[in-house]
């Protein structure tokens, strides 16, 4: 009887995960700033762990560009809900410093550039921290 608990639990734990992945493609026609920022969170937690790693493997690095793609795109589409923001400007300086730092982590994994990977990846974390405390 264990088994197909298991399995359930692993299904389960499975599509939780996928909800918040939209396909790239189709996060453009999110409605809801909750969508683009499960998506982004799901992106860039994994990534955050591995802030002050000495070397990453190809595997961490092709996770790192995906992110990379992932989070450029929802930083820009985040940009549509300011107008529901108490201060739109600065929501929209922040999505873009993300959308920044989000291109110089690609940039960095696709360069294998070890340092480069951690200062955007740091970066990253503390403009998400900066805008959570803002408008969270």
């Amino acid at each position: 009887m264990q088994k197909p608990t298991l399995f359930l639990a692993a299904v389960l734990l499975v599509s939780c995960a996928s909800a918040k992945m939209t396909p790239l493609a189709e996060i453009p026609k999110l409605t809801s700033l909750e969508d683009v920022m499960d998506n982004q969170a799901t992106a860039a937690d994994p990534q955050f762990k591995k802030i002050g790693q000495a070397k990453f493997d190809d595997a961490e690095l092709a996770a790192m560009i995906q992110a990379s793609e992932r989070l450029q795109t929802t930083s820009l589409k985040s940009k549509d809900f300011s107008k529901t923001m108490k201060s739109p400007p600065d929501f929209e300086a922040l999505a873009q410093k993300l959308n920044d730092k989000a291109k110089a982590l690609g940039a960095g994994a696709a360069a294998k550039d070890a340092a480069a990977i951690n200062a955007a990846l740091t970066e990253m974390k503390a403009t998400c921290k900066e805008c959570h405390s803002k408008f969270r």
